[in-house]
């Protein structure tokens, strides 16, 4: 050692600790009762969850673009956004979107450690050139940031006095305000919204018959009102009020909007034909309606609306429950003759329920632990010591993860339950050898005092114990290293169980000693082993020199392990690697054929809701279709769910199981019954389980499949490739309108003309809309129902001649039904197609090596090319696993192993203990089974 640097002696300042520990044995004692006392009474506040956060940081874009097909939203939408706004933004990973019926959806994902709030702000500033796209939609909103499994409550609303128009303004207008302003809401979807409208029925006979143009009664309506988006009519600028100056005061003009009734808007006149007046309803009927729907909430009783509260990250669900029942509360009495179900998903109640559980299920296991360590000690005082030192390494533990802010999760509770055996060695070894040490002392009649004794005692069992935790932390060190959803159900896992084990070392040096030297000095100097432990021992002294005179036994032993353990080797990956959640709360996900209607789903959902209901068990079903504006549903009108809560005395398991029964009773249906926060983590593992991923990039569709198909046959043939196929296509029926320029030219039509016609007798045209108080409607012209009903009710729409009179579309456009794409994926920015294989028989990659030099070889046309990947790359990047964790392991292995040498001196008796780790995993999980895991 250098001059002038001081290292001090760890064993010195180790006996000092423990010295001190026991010369203030009482404070010690009182200090650690006050810790568990304030652990106890602050950790009832502490934010719990039964999932920690396993997605990765990331930014949904969506944009609405009612009436247009997937192509079209890909076209005008999704590539202006990805390719010119949002490429390239700093820390992106992955940018991925899926283009729909009236839906973009962009997905951005970033780097893992990337602030969520710093590339969010990145993101804005893009979205900020947003007004550049084409006005077919409305504007792409950034989704807030959403916890992993974010649902937190479903609402369910209805009434039998009031109209689902009513009750989706009361929704939308006072319930859902109030309830985004409480603290950790981080959105509130609504299904079954039915916006209220004005709408303006354009009957093309009444036109025709009056000779009045489409465009002629859009101009009317939307001059009607003070203020239209429409830039062509003079509503665009409505002008203000002004004021009035007098010599002494100015009063400011304010006009008073008369129109607020489908009457008083068919009232307004227009000009017709030579001069004469007309009003709205001689070539339309005005009525209050609703928007077109995209999603639907079905009740017991027919439709009704249902809100979908959601949660920031990192947020207390439970703090998030109370606080919206308190504003349910508050404006029920507001909400006169309409019914509000809080029960159709409710996630606290299980948190609850397993709280509770989980707290009784400690309290015995401690009980029954203290009284084991008694029982084999034969000491009340043992069992006393081990009582208040294990809780107590727990719940400082514990305390250290609620003063970072950490959210308790069921990873985090398991961590803590991993390390109870360390706990209980580390106490347990500490206190006998204090024991032993004293009756040596009283048997020898030395005079060295009580201090003396328990400081030694205590210091000599440190070194053993100090190395047997240095093992185990550094044996779950390399976790830390896993990426994606793995590593964040291992991280609290890890930081649990570490946490707890330096606590319980923290504990063993000094409230262990104070207690050890004011109870154990009282003990008999002569005390025979309990009954039990003389049995146990017995057993073993009489088994043991058997096995060291024939040694082949204990080989034979060692040879099964091994072979048991190579059997369980290729099953642990068959079987789930999270805890099964027994969730009272059941989720039954249908998906009907591509085209399917909203009321068809509507119809079908109803029935298996009415079903359900009858199954014994089932207390509660709550039903929504489709998707909602802004929702965490990206879907089509074809997809539904269906909520089940199982009542709290019915045996889940049988309960479940005549669920999928009823299920499986509509073939015609995909359909799952899995729980909400195993859909959520399936859903951020999707990509992942096929070892081989070819995935084709290009533009055309239809040539994408076929390469993607030439592909499949290339690879099949690589020795190790079994069940190659590639993603096929989804496509759907969908009304297309081919225009004959020759022919519109010869009536004077432009292309974009019919567009515009046809949208709004098909889709409607908001022409401005109505301020009443604090909420807004729209104003829509829209077509009769029976122009939109079927193919030739389209083919039959009325075209605006230049000059006078109007054409039928047919007469200008090819209008058929053909197949079109339902969704269109983009992977970084680019159409793919993804070719999936499985591997048997050799190793991936090998596999992969030959599936490349045959990729390689082909050719492919211009601007396509194809990617081989493995299972974690063709996944999000978040899910990539990290090159360093088998590094990792092989430095924690030698660590261990030299700790191993360090503690017994020995080379050789290092290796044999090192030898015999995999044999006691292999135990463990051999023996899991029996305990129901």
């Amino acid at each position: 050692m250098s001059a002038g640097v001081y290292l001090p002696d760890v064993a010195a300042v180790m006996s000092w600790i423990i010295g001190s520990g026991v010369k203030f044995g009482r404070l010690v004692v009182a200090a650690a009762i006050v810790l568990m006392a304030v652990g106890v009474l602050q950790l009832r506040d502490a934010r719990v969850d039964t999932y920690p956060q396993f997605t990765p940081p990331s930014v949904q874009i969506q944009t609405e673009a009612l009436g247009l097909s997937a192509a079209e939203v890909e076209q005008l939408i999704t590539v202006p956004l990805e390719q010119d706004l949002l490429n390239g933004i700093p820390w992106l990973d992955k940018i991925e979107s899926d283009s729909m019926t009236g839906l973009s959806s962009i997905d951005l994902v970033f780097d893992p450690g990337t602030n969520l709030l710093l590339a969010r702000q990145a993101v804005q500033e893009r979205l900020s050139q947003a007004h550049a796209l084409p006005a077919v939609g409305s504007p792409p909103i950034m989704i807030p940031p959403l916890a992993s499994a974010s649902r937190v409550m479903m609402i369910g609303l209805s009434s039998s006095e009031l109209s689902d128009v009513d009750i989706s303004v009361l929704a939308r207008w006072k319930i859902r305000p109030k309830l985004m302003g409480l603290p950790g809401v981080a959105n509130v979807a609504i299904w079954g919204q039915r916006d209220r409208q004005l709408q303006v029925l354009v009957d093309p006979d009444k036109l025709k018959a009056r000779g009045v143009s489409l465009n002629e009664v859009v101009d009317a309506t939307g001059n009607a009102l003070w203020v239209s988006p429409l830039t062509f009519v003079e509503a665009s600028t409505p002008g203000t009020g002004g004021f009035v100056d007098t010599p002494n005061q100015r009063f400011s003009v304010q006009h008073i909007f008369p129109i607020t009734t489908p009457r008083q808007l068919a009232s307004v006149t227009m000009e017709g034909p030579g001069g004469r007046t007309l009003r709205l309803s001689d070539v339309a009927s005005v009525v209050e309606g609703h928007q077109p729907l995209i999603g639907d909430s079905v009740g017991a009783n027919g439709p009704d609306v249902m809100l979908v509260v959601e949660k920031f990250p990192e947020t207390n669900t439970l703090d998030v429950t109370r606080a919206v029942d308190a504003a349910l509360a508050e404006m029920r009495p507001g909400l006169a003759g309409v019914r509000i179900d809080t029960n159709a998903y409710r996630p606290a109640n299980f948190i609850t329920a397993a709280l509770h559980n989980v707290g009784w299920s400690i309290l015995a296991g401690l009980l029954l632990a203290v009284a084991l360590l008694g029982l084999l000690l034969w000491s009340w005082r043992v069992a006393l010591i081990s009582a208040v030192t294990v809780p107590l390494a727990v719940l400082a533990a514990a305390y250290v993860l609620f003063l970072r802010g950490t959210t308790f999760n069921t990873m985090t509770l398991v961590g803590f339950a991993v390390a109870l055996g360390v706990l209980v060695g580390d106490t347990v070894t500490g206190v006998e050898n204090v024991r032993r040490r004293l009756r040596e002392r009283r048997a020898a009649d030395d005079d060295a005092s009580v201090v003396t004794e328990v400081v030694a005692a205590l210091a000599e069992a440190r070194g053993p114990v100090g190395y047997a935790t240095l093992v185990l932390l550094l044996a779950v060190l390399p976790v830390l290293l896993l990426t994606g959803v793995a590593g964040s159900f291992a991280r609290p896992l890890v930081l649990s169980y570490v946490l707890a084990v330096l606590a319980s070392t923290v504990v063993a040096v000094t409230v262990t000693p104070a207690l050890a030297a004011l109870l154990l000095p009282g003990e008999p100097a002569a005390r025979r082993a309990s009954p039990p432990l003389r049995w146990l021992r017995r057993g073993y002294d009489r088994r043991l020199p058997g096995y060291l005179r024939r040694p082949r036994r204990a080989y034979a032993a060692v040879a099964v392990l091994v072979v048991a353990g190579l059997a369980v080797i290729p099953q642990l990956g068959s079987h789930p690697v999270l805890p099964t959640l027994q969730d009272r709360n059941v989720l039954v996900q249908f998906r009907a054929a591509p085209g399917t209607s909203l009321e068809e789903l509507n119809r079908i959902t109803a029935r298996a809701g009415t079903q359900l209901r009858a199954v014994p068990g089932v207390r509660d079903v709550a039903v929504h279709s489709g998707r909602a504006v802004a929702s965490d549903r990206v879907v089509n009108v074809n997809s539904g769910e269906l909520w089940l809560r199982i009542d709290d005395t019915a045996d889940r398991a049988s309960t479940v199981a005549a669920v999928q029964r009823v299920v499986d009773g509509y073939p015609g249906l995909r359909s799952t019954v899995v729980d909400y926060q195993q859909d959520r983590v399936r859903a951020a593992q999707a990509g992942r389980g096929h070892p081989v991923v070819v995935r084709l990039y290009g533009q055309d569709l239809k040539q994408l499949a076929a390469k993607a198909e030439e592909v499949r046959r290339t690879i099949s043939a690589v020795d190790g490739v079994v069940n190659a196929r590639a993603q096929k296509l989804v496509e759907e029926p969908t009304v297309q309108v081919q225009l004959d320029l020759a022919a519109a030219q010869r009536f004077g039509i432009r292309p974009g003309d019919v567009r515009r016609a046809a949208a709004t007798l098909v889709a409607g045209l908001p022409v401005g809309s109505l301020y009443e108080q604090q909420q807004i409607f729209d104003v829509v012209v829209w077509g009769t129902p029976a122009t939109r009903v079927s193919l030739d009710s389209v083919r039959n729409l009325p075209i605006d001649v230049p000059g006078g009179g109007q054409v039928p579309l047919r007469e200008v456009a090819d209008v058929r039904i053909a197949p079109a794409p339902t969704v269109i994926a983009h992977d970084n920015v680019s159409r793919s197609l993804d070719v999936l294989a499985d591997v048997k028989g050799r190793g991936v990659g090998a596999v992969l090596t030959d599936v490349r030099n045959r990729i390689g070889a082909m050719p492919f046309p211009f601007e396509y090319h194809a990617e081989v990947l493995s299972a974690d790359q063709a996944g999000q990047g978040y899910q990539r696993s990290s090159r360093w964790v088998p590094l990792a392991a092989l430095l924690a292995a030698v660590g261990i192993f030299l700790l191993l040498q360090a503690a017994s001196g020995s080379w050789r008796v290092a290796a044999l203990l090192f030898g015999t780790l995999p044999l006691a995993v292999v135990g463990g999980v051999l023996t899991a089974p029996l305990a129901g895991g």
